[in-house]
């Protein structure tokens, strides 16, 4: 098995964060967006404050990125702080295997430091094996989101 390590994603990444994106949101069914990975991603790997959430696993036999997890702070309507989990990408050949585990560990421990009071994740459907690692980690399914898609039909 290979050594995994995590950190936190810097600039000279950007390709390989660019890569795990791709695959992630074409894995969902939707198509690769370069400007909306610019919005989200680029954007946050460039600002000191937001960069600490973004972190990466690294597979220490190659020193090849294998999985990504952006955990963010949110402030909600009423003041209080939370983490979210916007995105979260292991390649699948290092599914199961405890990479996952250790990548929510580490931005779990990086909300806890910046003192974040609750964390939330939203699954899709298509993603709904990711679950049980969210419940060993003691998440609890508290609501549902329904979407209506409001684009014209192409």
């Amino acid at each position: 098995m290979s050594s995994i390590r995590v950190e936190i994603a810097n600039p000279e990444q950007i390709e390989d964060l660019q890569d795990l994106t791709k695959q992630l949101v074409e894995g969902l069914g939707q198509k690769f967006d370069p400007k909306r990975f610019d919005w989200g991603i680029r954007r946050r790997l460039f600002d000191p404050l937001q960069r600490h959430g973004i972190l990466i696993a690294i597979d220490e036999d190659n020193n090849s990125v294998v999985g990504m997890i952006v955990a963010e702070l949110r402030i909600d309507p009423l003041g209080s702080s939370e983490g979210y989990i916007r995105q979260f990408f292991l390649k699948e050949k290092y599914r199961s295997r405890g990479t996952g585990h250790l990548l929510l560990e580490k931005a779990m421990e990086h909300l806890k430091k910046i003192k974040v009071e609750k964390v939330k994740v939203n699954i899709k459907e298509k993603a709904m094996e990711a679950l049980n690692l969210y419940e060993k980690m003691k998440f609890k399914k508290v609501y549902e989101v329904l979407e209506l898609d409001l684009r014209p039909e192409s």
